[in-house]
């Protein structure tokens, strides 16, 4: 076989060599900030997800406010409460106003829908310098990649 093989984008994928044979695996494309912003995540589901604060993991979790509460116990109660978007009471309001108490958090918080929550995500990881790296699963079935490092 002398043939010569040209694979235009190769830039694009990572290669590896196993048993002989080229994998050829899609490098993922991350989109911005502004584009999950713009990215209607209704009836989406979070497939790949982690945060971490140097070689400490943060959170792992496949639901959002899973990963937010994570995120709000690796925090102190005072820093939550001053750099949050979200309404919390430091009292046990479970059910009032549609308040639901946290027993890892020692706080009731009035919940967001998916987007809402995702953006309070972003929130915290930039205000305690966190990384991000999350793959999320749209309705239409497209995944999304995003980060921040």
């Amino acid at each position: 076989m002398n043939e010569v093989i040209r694979i235009p984008n190769i830039d694009k994928y990572i290669q590896e060599i196993i048993n002989g044979q080229l994998i050829l695996t899609p490098k993922k494309q991350y989109i911005t900030e502004n584009e999950l912003n713009m990215t209607v995540i209704k009836k989406s589901s979070i497939e790949e997800c982690l945060i971490e604060k140097e070689d400490e993991t943060i959170s792992t979790k496949k639901k959002y406010q899973s990963v937010l509460v994570d995120i709000w116990k690796s925090m102190p109660t005072q820093k939550i409460l001053q750099t949050t978007t979200f309404n919390f009471k430091l009292t046990n309001e479970n059910g009032e106003n549609g308040y639901n108490w946290n027993d890892s958090i020692r706080m009731s918080f009035q919940s967001k829908d998916s987007m809402g929550t995702l953006k309070e995500i972003i929130n915290m990881v930039k205000v305690n310098k966190f990384t991000i790296e999350l793959s999320i699963k749209l309705e239409t079935d497209r995944i999304i990649h995003f980060k921040i490092e």
